[in-house]
């Protein structure tokens, strides 16, 4: 019996993002966090509370997925500091709602964006000082130490 071809693509998918370095990983759920807050920002202005907050919700859950995936002994200083940046985005999320202020959001986007610029960088780095050498992906090590 054949599978669902929509099935199957969603498993190809899948399997694709398991095969992805974990710093590319943590780019995309950037993409993905700072899509839904766009998308808050834009239903803010449109008066269009549901999808504003279903918007800010999946936000939220990415967030909170970001924050649990810290690896806070291997990542140290770093992780603490990434912990309280998540915890302020995300309460400031919910200040966005309560107030509907598309403002807010704009601020959540600005933080996301710097953040997942700097990731960014680190994945495409493209060679270690000292040796030289052209890593594939995150020659620092930070993203696997950061995250668990």
């Amino acid at each position: 019996m054949s599978q669902d071809p929509h099935a199957r693509a969603v498993a190809a998918y899948h399997r694709g993002l398991e095969n992805l370095p974990k710093i590319d990983q943590l780019v995309l759920l950037y993409d993905a966090a700072l899509a839904r807050v766009r998308e808050a920002e834009a239903a803010c202005r449109e008066g269009r509370i549901e999808a504003r907050f279903r918007a800010s919700l999946k936000a939220t859950a990415i967030l909170e997925g970001l924050q649990g995936a810290l690896d806070r002994e291997a990542g140290g200083e770093i992780a603490g500091n990434l912990e309280r940046i998540y915890t302020y985005l995300m309460l400031r999320l919910q200040e966005a709602n309560v107030r509907s202020e598309p403002a807010i959001f704009r601020e959540v986007a600005e933080r996301l964006a710097e953040l997942r610029s700097a990731w960014a960088r680190l994945a495409d780095r493209p060679a270690h000082a000292e040796t030289g050498a052209v890593p594939s992906r995150d020659p620092s090590g930070a993203g696997a130490a950061i995250l668990a």
